[in-house]
């Protein structure tokens, strides 16, 4: 009897890391998904804000890019309460304060921008991109943050006139969606912000 006890303990046990494991290993597999997305949106700022590439490529991939975020860019629901839209934080080394536009019209000004003949933009590989831990914040829910870095340098006359790098977090949404073939899980991304800059 106390064979059994034995056995029927361990058994549970072993089920019970099982499944730690199996949930490790999704929320990991949710982690990474989090950071490919927020590599594809890094992407796609640095095709907007190149002006060698022709004005049309760069609107479409405005478009690609909003539909990343929450609401598309658009006024969406967060806590009960109704907002305008997704955010980014900008910074430079001249202004230390961030200042915050909505992603639609941070997206138009990258394309609009005529300060610089060429931009360069890189960002940290998504391997080495830090992510917080999932945190549920409804029942079908969870939230986590991304870290990275992206350095931008700007050209005058085939020349580098401004060079920076900025440290940014984004906030992204994990929504598990029932269909008839499972839990699907839908990616999202929210504010971005800028928590700091410095010339290189």
């Amino acid at each position: 009897m106390k064979n059994l006890s034995k056995i029927f303990i361990t058994a549970i046990m072993l089920l019970a890391c099982v499944s730690v494991q199996a949930q490790s290993s999704a929320d990991e597999m949710l982690k990474r998904r989090c950071a490919d997305k927020v590599k594809q949106m890094c992407d796609y700022i640095e095709y907007m804000a190149n002006p060698q590439q022709k004005v049309n490529n760069r609107r479409y991939y405005r478009t690609a890019a909003l539909n990343l975020f929450v609401g598309q860019g658009n006024s969406y629901e967060e806590d009960g309460r109704i907002r305008d839209g997704v955010t980014m934080e900008v910074t430079s080394v001249n202004r230390k304060n961030p200042y915050s536009y909505l992603m639609k019209q941070y997206f138009s000004n990258l394309i609009n921008r005529l300060s610089y003949s060429k931009v360069v933009m890189q960002t940290t590989d998504v391997s080495a991109m830090k992510i917080s831990e999932l945190q549920p914040i409804s029942e079908d829910t969870y939230v986590c943050t991304v870290y990275f870095e992206q350095s931008f340098c700007g050209y005058r006359d085939g020349r580098p006139v401004y060079k920076d790098i900025t440290r940014k977090r984004v906030k992204c949404y994990v929504k598990v969606e029932q269909t008839e073939d499972g839990e699907e899980y839908i990616v999202m991304l929210g504010d971005v912000t800028a928590t700091d800059t410095q010339r290189l």
